[in-house]
């Protein structure tokens, strides 16, 4: 029998991706629509914070895509807006960087256990970096020549 180190991964397919999201996350919505996964959900990083209404769309062997949306962001014209990729004042979304390497999430990965998670934590973290104006959530920042709408460090030969 093989060892558990010589086992071959399991890649999830959409539907356990879905199947996964909804067990753990029974009050979101969740469906497959032309080979991506769409998953919206209210999201609470702390009992005594506000409620964030979070989209991620995922397509295999692609980043997932998170969204923030809503009334409940604040300092969205901000400069230095923390960890993200891209913010739209108008329409009132960010999209939100989890994390920078392609090993940290793969389709090996349920989008329940790592970015469902990753994006309470950013939460957390944001709700603190509106009070102190300080991102303590780490991660790497660019800097000077790096693509400025690129605002958070991540692994682009996915």
């Amino acid at each position: 029998m093989a060892s558990k180190c010589c086992r071959r991964k399991k890649e999830w397919r959409l539907f356990d991706q879905m199947i996964a999201l909804k067990a753990s996350y029974p009050s979101s919505i969740c469906e497959i629509k032309n080979g991506t996964l769409l998953w919206h959900s209210k999201l609470r990083p702390t009992p005594l914070s506000k409620e964030y209404s979070v989209l991620m769309t995922y397509k295999p062997r692609t980043r997932p895509k998170v969204l923030v949306l809503g009334d409940e962001l604040q300092n969205l014209d901000t400069k230095d807006f923390p960890h993200i990729y891209s913010i739209d004042t108008d329409n009132k979304y960010v999209e939100i960087c989890l994390y920078r390497h392609a090993y940290e999430f793969s389709n090996y990965k349920l989008l329940a256990n790592t970015i469902v998670p990753w994006t309470v934590e950013w939460l957390f973290y944001y709700e603190i970096w509106l009070t102190t104006g300080e991102w303590l959530g780490g991660g790497e920042h660019p800097r000077g020549n790096q693509v400025e709408e690129n605002k958070c460090s991540f692994d682009k030969e996915r």
